[in-house]
């Protein structure tokens, strides 16, 4: 492992997410997480572990400027025909070393803001999934 170069520290300001292919330029922060599922077993004197499975869920946070995300689910909250999204996020500062992507499929909301407001402040949009 080489030196430390503070200059190749990632900075968050060149991360990007699209949404169904639609690049959302008003990002702010963007966290998805993955949980991992174990089961506990008993063993001779300590627990162990049985990896189970996963599930991931995560927030993207928008700066308010359309109603993007609400007009995706207006139609399928009523209907009940909930669509499956596909969020792609990534990070490249072109300053440090390397890419990191992320490509989650079957994504569904778990909130919708429909409306919010609050005098002399600048909007904004969280917006979980799993």
């Amino acid at each position: 492992m080489g030196k430390f170069n503070s200059n190749k520290v990632i900075r968050g300001t060149s991360g990007r997410a699209w949404v169904d292919g639609d690049l959302m330029a008003n990002v702010k922060s963007f966290e998805a997480k993955a949980t991992i599922d174990y089961e506990d077993l008993d063993g001779d004197f300590g627990q162990k572990k049985r990896y189970m499975g996963y599930s991931i869920a995560g927030t993207m946070t928008l700066h308010k400027f359309d109603s993007y995300i609400l007009k995706k689910y207006q139609t399928a909250i009523m209907s009940g025909d909930l669509p499956e999204m596909k969020i792609v996020a990534s990070l490249a500062d072109p300053q440090s070393d390397g890419t990191q992507r992320v490509a989650l499929y079957d994504v569904h909301l778990d909130e919708i803001t429909l409306l919010q407001f609050e005098n002399k402040t600048v909007l904004e949009e969280e917006v979980p999934f799993t």
